[in-house]
């Protein structure tokens, strides 16, 4: 193995990235040609790749535990998560329902409360005017349409005039 060692240190410095990349498969067409033209020249490189071959598969091996491990595994979760859930009390279990939202509830309802108080709170009462002011308030939307009086006025002018002319035609 200590001569493989001092092989595979030996490489070619300006080969050692393209070796590597060559044994994954990433060099294009004309790179691995290269590759493969110089392996053919160097022994040095060509350990360096048998290296490879016979080292990093091993790097990669894995280390999946026996079922006998996951077996034993589950049952002492199971049994954790047992003991977890019937160490809380029923207070406990039901806060732990509520819990994600306490907060932005009780802001809400708070915030809803404010809001009804401040409604329900200013109610704005029309002032009621005193009795001799009464009159004028009364008369105000009238003088507000008083041009459109005076024009009804006019137009009874003209229908009695129309009714004059109509009967002065008739009788002479």
């Amino acid at each position: 193995m200590a001569a493989n060692e001092n092989a595979a240190l030996s490489a070619c410095p300006a080969m050692e990235a393209d070796l590597v990349l060559y044994y994954y498969g990433d060099l294009g067409f004309d790179a691995r040609k290269g590759v493969e033209v110089h392996l053919g020249d160097c022994g040095r490189c060509r350990a360096y790749v048998d290296d490879l071959r016979s080292f990093l598969p091993r790097t990669v091996a894995a280390d999946e535990p026996p079922d006998s491990f996951w077996l034993g595994y589950r049952r002492e979760m199971r049994q954790k998560l047992d003991d977890a859930s019937d160490s809380k009390s029923w207070w406990q279990r039901i806060v732990t329902v509520f819990q994600p939202w306490p907060v932005p509830a009780i802001a809400t309802a708070a915030l809803v409360g404010i809001a009804l108080a401040v409604t329900f709170s200013n109610r704005v009462e029309e002032p009621v005017p005193p009795k001799e002011n009464q009159a004028l308030i009364e008369l105000l939307p009238v003088a507000e349409n008083l041009e459109f009086f005076t024009n009804m006025d006019v137009l009874d002018s003209m229908d009695l005039l129309e009714d004059m002319n109509g009967q002065a035609n008739g009788t002479s």
